[in-house]
C-alpha cells in the first residue's frame, strides 16, 4: 500500500473537517492533493497528534483528522494515554507506518520494522478502536466508517517506503502563511475571533 494512494481516497471526502499533518513527505503529499483552508501543515516530528487533540477538545463539534507517521508517534508516545482518557469522539488518527525514518535521503528503520506494533500499543493505552490496515481496500473501509461515525478512531496504515513526495512540487505557502490561512478559516466558519490585529 502506498501512502499517496490513501491520500487520494481521503482528499475528496474533506469538506469542513480540520486536518493536521505530520512532517516531511506527508505534509508535501497532502498539500499537493488538498487545498482545503482547514489544513494545518504542522510538519514537525512528534507534534501533530498533540495539536490535533487540542483542536478536537477546543472544537468538539468539528471532525478533526490527524495524519501521523510511525516515527512521529514513537517520538511522542505520551500522547497515547492522553488520547485514550480524553476519548474524543470527533477525532480520527491515521498513522502511516512505513517502518522507517525516511523524511530525508537517509533511510533508517523505526521500531515498527521489528516487533513494535503501534495499534497494540494504542489499545494497551486504552484506545479501544485501534486497528491496523495493510491494503488499500481495508484502508478505504476503515476511512469510510471513521468519517461517518462519531467515535475516536486510531488507524495504523502499513505502507511501503516511498519517495513519491520527492517528485512533487512543494507548496509555495510557508508555515506562517499556512497558520494564518488556517486561523482565518476557523474564524470565518466558527464565527469567532481568534487573532486580533495589533495595528
Amino acid at each position: 500500500m502506498i501512502r499517496f494512494d490513501c491520500f487520494e481516497l481521503l482528499a475528496p471526502l474533506i469538506t469542513d473537517q480540520i486536518v493536521v499533518t505530520s512532517l516531511s513527505g506527508q505534509k508535501i503529499e497532502w498539500a499537493h492533493l488538498s487545498k482545503h483552508e482547514g489544513n494545518l501543515l504542522v510538519g514537525t516530528m512528534g507534534t501533530a497528534l498533540g495539536v490535533g487533540m487540542g483542536l478536537a477538545v477546543a472544537r468538539p463539534q468539528r471532525k478533526v483528522i490527524v495524519l501521523e507517521s510511525d516515527g512521529s508517534v514513537l517520538l511522542s508516545l505520551f500522547n497515547l494515554p492522553t488520547l485514550a482518557n480524553l476519548d474524543l469522539n470527533n477525532l480520527i488518527v491515521f498513522v502511516f507506518d512505513n517502518a522507517s525514518y525516511s523524511g530525508t535521503r537517509i533511510s533508517e528503520p523505526t521500531a515498527t520494522a521489528g516487533k513494535t506494533d503501534l495499534a497494540k500499543m494504542a489499545q494497551a493505552a486504552g484506545i479501544e478502536d485501534a486497528v491496523t490496515v495493510r491494503d488499500l481496500q481495508s484502508f478505504k473501509q476503515e476511512m469510510t466508517t471513521a468519517m461517518k461515525e462519531n467515535r475516536l478512531k486510531f488507524v495504523v496504515c502499513k505502507v511501503e517506503e516511498s519517495s513519491e513526495h520527492r517528485r512533487i512540487p512543494r507548496t509555495d505557502m510557508d508555515p506562517l502563511e499556512n497558520k494564518y490561512v488556517f486561523v482565518r478559516y476557523l474564524e470565518r466558519t466558527e464565527g469567532k475571533r481568534i487573532v486580533r490585529s495589533h495595528n
